[in-house]
């Protein structure tokens, strides 16, 4: 349960009669709770805060671009997927690009179909199924075959695994999801979703589901990577299909 930071401020309709010092309180009347709304933060329109995009971002900016957008869109959407950073003036200096030279350089992609390959590879969610028999370590091949099986070829070198070893058989991770990189000409980077399944030609043991993987619970197996798990498009079916197993 996620807590609720909506803030309602009121005020009495009835004022309270005042007393002196040494005076006994009065005791409430009924009129004395009866309350007259002042301001809804809920509905208060949010205040915008200045970011520097670390990349491209459709519809909003170029990298290196300070932009303006609502406190909440830049931290849930920008700020937690490393897209871009606070405009304080550290980051100003850092990361600021006002050359419109250089500027024209960065926002062209490395060809004419790389927005469209990232648009593709984004929404992927790939299903790592491992042996529940036999020890693993996550490789970049097992990326590799996973992607083949989604129709995608992707060669080794375009993948950069996480930083922390992922090895099993291991069922406390099961369907627990990481992230990767596919790097795309060495220029364009795009996080792709993936999720642990283990799987053995045993019947007995085998794990089985009602639904489909992308509908199952997005746990990180890395705590400090749910943030950005959170922030990664979900399957392309996920919001078409009734997802009973969030409903238990």
């Amino acid at each position: 349960m996620q807590q609720s930071r909506n803030t309602f401020i009121l005020k009495r309709k009835y004022p309270v009669p005042l007393y002196k010092k040494y005076e006994t309180r009065a005791k409430l009347k009924h009129k004395h709770f009866i309350y007259e709304l002042v301001e809804d933060t809920n509905i208060k329109p949010q205040k915008k805060i200045d970011i520097v995009l670390l990349e491209n971002v459709k519809k909003i900016g170029e990298k290196g671009e300070k932009v303006s957008v609502s406190s909440q869109k830049a931290y849930e959407t920008l700020i937690l997927p490393k897209l871009a950073v606070y405009a304080t003036p550290e980051n100003l200096e850092k990361y600021l690009i006002e050359d419109q030279d250089e500027k024209k350089k960065l926002s062209m992609y490395s060809s004419q179909f790389v927005e469209r390959t990232m648009n593709v590879l984004s929404v992927c969610y790939l299903s790592l199924s491992m042996s529940m028999d036999i020890p693993w370590i996550i490789e970049k091949w097992h990326v590799r075959v996973s992607f083949r099986k989604l129709g995608y070829i992707v060669p080794e070198d375009a993948i950069i695994l996480p930083d922390k070893t992922i090895s099993g058989p291991n069922l406390s991770i099961e369907n627990k999801e990481f992230y990767i990189i596919i790097k795309i000409n060495n220029h364009e980077e795009v996080k792709v979703r993936c999720k642990i399944h283990h799987y053995t030609s045993d019947p007995k043991k085998q794990i089985k589901y009602d639904v489909p993987f992308y509908q199952l619970k997005n746990i990180a197996i890395f705590p400090e990577d749910q943030s950005i798990l959170n922030s990664l498009p979900k399957h392309r079916l996920a919001n078409f299909e009734t997802n009973d197993y969030h409903n238990q």
